[in-house]
């Protein structure tokens, strides 16, 4: 990708070294990383007009599915993809996360293919 293929990363994990981790792992790819704490932090986020958004579903305000709700209310976000990046994987969360509109998961700890994989799959 050449800088004018970059795109913009959305990363919202209430766990600092989770999200220090995640951005280490984004640098090796061609993308702009803005990262939030809260589910708040995540909707003010939108300003930077992200193309990709990771959410961790489980956030001290609110969950991921609820984020990716509201983000989704937003016409300019209808289609921008969400994943959920979560250390569980019940049946139950994996519904809610798609109910909610998000278009995959990604399951902790963050493997660096899987993420290659995703960021190669939704930033097309």
């Amino acid at each position: 990708m050449s800088d004018n293929n970059r795109i913009t990363v959305l990363v919202a994990d209430d766990d600092v070294i989770s999200l220090e981790v995640f951005k280490a792992m984004l640098s090796q790819h061609q993308v702009d990383v803005v990262t939030a704490e809260t589910g708040e932090q995540a909707l003010a986020a939108l300003r930077q007009q992200p193309q990709l958004i990771f959410l961790d579903y489980e956030m001290p305000d609110m969950s991921g599915a609820d984020v990716c709700r509201q983000i989704r209310q937003y016409e300019q976000f209808a289609t921008v993809p969400v994943i959920a990046v979560t250390s569980h994987q019940s049946a139950t969360e994996m519904d809610a996360c798609r109910a909610a509109g998000m278009n995959a998961t990604l399951h902790k700890p963050v493997a660096p293919d899987a993420l290659s994989e995703l960021i190669q799959q939704f930033s097309n």
